[in-house]
């Protein structure tokens, strides 16, 4: 079933873009490594914000919880190259299993240490992404080329979901509010990136709120290496009967290549968070969403 969301196309060109194999036949890696160039791996992880989760027209009552999982270990040398690459893919649109914990792993390793982790667990309301990647060193200590390849892994979960602004006795039209308070707790390798590109770690967050009467909305694109983490709080003016619709993302990356200097290994943090809640203007408005969670 398709997704009811609408992505840039360069969030999609992200998740299906695809790069030649170490060698003929075997699985191919689908990531954009990161030596391929800092500005494309910063405005594909753009992309990955820009693209939130919004129904369909007709279908102002849904909820979705999704994840992509990718982990890559590339070895071109030594030996004939080998390339080991796993992912896995959550979609639960309008399903009971959204407000429920799902839990998914993906993990890649080459025969010199290459290492690729990727887990993710999460629920409509809440976001959990771990990425880890480690790569030995291409050279010896006189300079000689010893092995040379790239291990990354990503996660992207997100989660929407439409509630309804009724309740606390209130008339239809009259004027209150929603308060989205975000809660996001973790870490990135430091430093977190090497010039150049062969060393990356990253850590992306976004939290919307829209009224889908007038598509009005508050939001906050979050980034681990310009924001600090804690309770982040957005509020948004509505009206009695109006129908909101609630949208968070959370994206971690880790990026090791064989010329790596600053590190063999990179982490991006982000299992115990992040945490999505709504708080009404008035007691007794309604916070449960058409998932069920409240």
């Amino acid at each position: 079933m398709p997704l009811p969301c609408n992505l840039s196309p360069l969030a999609l060109a992200l998740v299906t873009r695809q790069v030649p194999s170490a060698q003929a036949g075997r699985t191919q890696d689908r990531s954009v490594p990161a030596r391929a160039g800092g500005a494309l791996r910063r405005a594909g992880m753009a992309a990955l914000v820009v693209g939130a989760l919004w129904p369909a027209a007709g279908q102002t009552q849904t909820w979705q919880l999704s994840a992509n999982l990718l982990a890559n270990a590339i070895q071109f040398t030594p030996g004939p190259g080998v390339t080991v690459s796993h992912d896995d893919n959550l979609n639960l649109l309008n399903q009971a299993e959204a407000r429920t914990l799902q839990v998914r792993s993906v993990l890649s390793e080459t025969p010199v240490g290459g290492h690729a982790d990727a887990r993710f667990r999460g629920q409509v309301g809440l976001l959990q992404a771990y990425a880890a990647a480690s790569n030995p060193y291409c050279c010896d200590a006189q300079g000689h080329l010893v092995t040379n390849g790239y291990s990354n892994a990503t996660v992207q979960g997100r989660f929407y979901d439409t509630v309804l602004v009724t309740g606390a006795g209130l008339a239809i039209g009259t004027p209150v509010s929603y308060r989205v308070d975000f809660d996001i707790s973790g870490s990135i390798s430091q430093p977190s990136f090497e010039l150049g590109g062969a060393y990356s770690a990253d850590g992306l967050a976004e939290v919307r709120l829209r009224d889908l009467s007038t598509s009005e909305e508050v939001s906050l694109s979050w980034d681990a290496n310009r924001h600090a983490t804690g309770r982040w709080s957005l509020t948004l003016a509505t009206q009695v009967g109006r129908s909101l619709g609630l949208s968070g993302m959370l994206y971690a990356g880790a990026y090791v290549g064989s010329f790596a200097r600053l590190s063999r290994s990179a982490e991006a943090d982000f299992y115990s968070s992040a945490h999505y809640s709504l708080a009404p203007s008035v007691a007794g408005l309604n916070t449960l969403g058409a998932s069920g969670h409240d």
